[in-house]
């Protein structure tokens, strides 16, 4: 299960005290996630900057090698990671928590990790609730290998825009959950490095509406959702 830790530093405290807004911004509030894959890994912390357009994202975060054999989970939203969404099912006039097949949410991720996931890793091991805003997952990279790539994938669903509308495709119901469709990261990582952070750079989006795992590179006719994730990187800890 993931253990979850919430830092608010001192000087942003002092703030808030003094403000009037019920939420903490992403940028005053780090929180911390724990997460075990790799138990005789490597220490390492991701950190993610939540944008302003941080909304409650679905995300998921894995490692894979250079040739892009999926090597294992490090974190990935509950919601996706046990198929029960806040917004599941419609009822009584309203949306509800329910189970729900979302293709369109992570496809990537959903079609890298299908096969091995079960088998090797249980989905308590790297599920949780997504931070409200920015956070540091403390994890372990798999050792033994010189150069990995850890990627994320991140997406907010109803996220229309210009291109990206609700009437793109008309019909399919899985676009009409998402709109922009999910954002792929990754940050390649040699561990022989005397670099120590690695940053993640977008390298493309995932099939619109989840009919498949590919990468698609072009992202100029993406706005809001390049706003989600501010900044976000990969440090190893010795």
């Amino acid at each position: 299960m993931i253990k979850k830790t919430l830092y608010i530093p001192l000087m942003a405290a002092m703030f808030a005290s003094c403000g009037t807004a019920n939420q903490p911004k992403s940028e005053n509030v780090m929180q911390e996630l724990d997460t075990e894959p790799f138990a005789d890994g490597i220490p390492a912390q991701i950190v993610v900057v939540g944008g302003e357009e941080y909304k409650y994202p679905i995300m998921a975060i894995w490692v894979e090698d250079l040739n892009g054999n999926y090597l294992g989970t490090l974190y990935a939203s509950k919601s996706i990671s046990t198929g029960v969404f806040r917004y599941g099912v419609y009822e009584k006039g309203k949306w509800m928590p329910g189970e729900r097949n979302r293709p369109a949410a992570l496809p990537r991720w959903k079609n890298v990790s299908t096969l091995k996931s079960s088998e090797s890793q249980p989905v308590d091991a790297f599920s949780g609730a997504t931070p409200f805003g920015s956070f540091t997952l403390k994890t372990r990279l798999p050792k033994g290998i010189d150069s990995i790539r850890v990627v994320m994938e991140v997406n907010k669903p109803w996220d229309f825009n210009n291109y990206w509308h609700n009437n793109r495709y008309p019909g399919d119901k899985e676009y009409a959950t998402s709109g922009q469709p999910a954002l792929i990261y990754e940050a390649v990582i040699l561990k022989s490095s005397a670099e120590k952070q690695f940053y993640f750079k977008p390298i493309g989006h995932s099939h619109p509406s989840g009919s498949n795992g590919e990468i698609e590179p072009d992202i100029s006719t993406f706005t809001s959702a390049l706003k989600i994730v501010d900044r976000a990187w990969v440090e190893i800890l010795k």
